[in-house]
């Protein structure tokens, strides 16, 4: 292209740059007149989008309130007024008709009457304003209001759920009370209770804490005053309350185990031969010789090959001698490997898997698959697949 040309095509441009301005401003201009706004005014023009900017990122209670939206804004703010004293009437209602007997429910109580009482008065604020700032001061107050008014609604929800984790606690009772009596009748059949007692005694110790925890719970509950500090209290509270109804269900498996275990427990002896997955528990002793994976948990003595323990937790005292390792006390041991030699006597869980054999002695119950059993005074228990699961767990296969 020639220089001539070029700066034809570039004045060209400008007027053709020139022509869509001029048509940018003639369509304002004429916005600006379907809008009322007259002759057109720039600085007017950028006032009211700068207006409605504002509008748009300043929000009291979702509106914003200004000369524009006065009457809209009284309208919505008495509407907000009226729910908030409707919501509070409502949940009055359902508190007072809780089961909750605590005396600080009176307190709640009475927190809520204020605060119905103080959101009533705002109302009339909002209906007396006459000016925006007015307005604008009544619609924070109606904010604070409901913010306090939260801190009692919330505050009476952790009352709520301190009272189910209390009546939880009452169950407890009745469950700890009901287990001596099973002890007795077990211990006048001449069965060994030891299983039991420890979970019970287990069981009270826990429940005794969780009950000293409760009441702390409530004292520091009625203290708080600010909203984050109520959200940070539920927030510990419903984790709490959660993991003590796991801690229940967990407990209650436990038991019921070990009920089935002196339902079914005899005296006798056992011995096993074979490749299969093996459960005892009981009160004895127990020989395990041959290749695979041993778990023995309880209060007694065990002894195994110092190079085959996987793990060993818990337990008194430890002796070494020879390559072979003792464990004394309480506490659980993992065993593995080829043709090793583990021993136990004592209050003992035994889970095994692998080929070789078992001798148990004692009183207690067992449950096997897969190996050749013989016994004496002791009947096999068929293992079902829940059990078989369990033991591999256990094991960790």
């Amino acid at each position: 292209m020639t220089a001539g040309k070029a700066g034809k095509a570039g004045k060209m441009e400008r007027m053709l740059g020139f022509a869509a301005a001029l048509l940018v401003l003639l369509l304002l201009a004429s916005a600006a007149s379907a809008m009322d706004v007259g002759k057109m005014d720039f600085k007017k023009i950028k006032e009211k989008y700068m207006r409605d900017k504002a509008r748009l990122r300043s929000y009291h209670f979702g509106i914003v309130i200004n000369e524009d939206t006065f009457d809209e804004a009284k309208e919505w703010l008495l509407a907000s007024d009226d729910l908030a004293v409707a919501s509070l009437l409502s949940i009055k209602d359902k508190i007072e008709n809780s089961p909750v007997d605590y005396p600080e429910k009176e307190v709640l109580l009475e927190e809520i009457d204020g605060h119905i009482a103080d959101i009533s008065a705002v109302r009339e604020d909002i209906e007396n304003a006459a000016t925006v700032e007015e307005l604008r001061d009544a619609a924070k107050e109606l904010k604070k209001e409901w913010l306090e008014a939260k801190v009692s609604l919330k505050k009476a929800i952790g009352l709520r759920w301190i009272y189910i984790m209390e009546r939880m606690l009452d169950k407890a009772d009745n469950v700890t009370e009901r287990i001596q009596e099973l002890i007795e009748e077990y211990q006048a059949q001449g069965k060994d209770t030891t299983l039991l007692e420890r979970w019970l005694e287990k069981f009270t110790a826990d429940t005794e804490r969780a009950r000293e925890k409760v009441e702390e719970a409530k004292e520091k509950l009625m203290e708080l005053e600010r909203n984050r500090q109520v959200n940070r209290f539920l927030l510990k509270e419903n984790i709490a309350l959660k993991k003590a109804v796991k801690y229940m269900h967990h407990s209650h498996f436990k038991l019921k185990r070990i009920i089935w275990l002196i339902n079914h427990q005899q005296t006798g002896a056992v011995d096993i031969e074979g490749t299969g997955v093996l459960f005892a528990a009981g009160n004895g002793s127990v020989s395990i010789e041959g290749s695979g994976v041993v778990k023995i948990c309880g209060n007694g003595t065990v002894t195994a090959p110092a190079d085959s323990v996987v793990l060993a937790i818990g337990y008194g005292e430890k002796q070494e001698d020879n390559g072979t390792v003792t464990y004394k006390g309480e506490g659980k041991v993992i065993v593995r490997g080829e043709n090793i030699t583990v021993t136990a006597e004592g209050i003992l869980k035994v889970f095994a898997k692998g080929s070789g054999s078992v001798h148990l002695e004692g009183t207690g119950v067992y449950k096997t698959k897969g190996f050749t059993v013989s016994s004496v005074g002791f009947e096999k228990q068929e293992m079902t697949v829940d059990v078989q699961e369990e033991v591999e767990e256990e094991l960790g296969e």
